[in-house]
């Protein structure tokens, strides 16, 4: 069966279609009354991407991860060309971090996210362990992360903001 996506290395014109993927991600995944994260605190926080100032930030990562080998931004994009997902990862002296995994809420479970996480994966020194922070409430996510090898660490919970995170450890070769 032939995939009806492709991953690419991010371009600089892709910037505003990706901010808005991620902040439709972002509505999708995390308004939860029960955890006091609230919608409004959702678009409140997601409208403020679209400034210049926050454009011209993601920008500038975008064009840095085409020459640093720090830093990785790679999309996926449907057959149309329209931005699907994407992931992020960094990394410095201390650790290397997902960051940024989104997957539009309509192409879930259709292998974009495992396909994001291989080149991360690739991407990624395994000598060093891999580190993220994901919602404690995102039970999916969660269950995702296990499948490729990554463990709550317990005692790890705090707020991001008003989100509740537990972080997740992938551990490298050498622990």
């Amino acid at each position: 069966m032939q995939r009806e996506y492709n991953i690419r290395d991010a371009r600089e014109s892709d910037t505003e279609t990706i901010m808005r993927m991620h902040a439709a991600s972002w509505l999708d995944t995390y308004p939860n009354e029960t955890q006091g994260v609230s919608r409004e605190w959702v678009e409140e926080r997601t409208g403020k991407w679209a400034s210049q100032e926050k454009l011209a930030s993601r920008r500038e990562r975008i064009v840095q991860s085409l020459t640093d080998p720090n830093f990785m931004y790679k999309i996926a994009v449907s057959s149309d060309n329209t931005v699907i997902g994407f992931a992020c990862p960094v990394r410095d002296k201390e650790s290397q971090r997902v960051g940024g995994l989104y997957v539009d809420k309509a192409w879930q479970g259709k292998g974009v996210g495992g396909a994001l996480m291989n080149e991360i994966i690739a991407w990624a020194d395994p000598k060093r362990p891999l580190e993220l922070e994901v919602a404690s409430y995102n039970e999916r996510a969660k269950a995702f992360y296990r499948k490729y090898g990554f463990e709550e660490v317990k005692g790890s919970e705090r707020l991001y903001d008003v989100i509740p995170v537990v972080e997740m450890i992938r551990k490298g070769e050498k622990q």
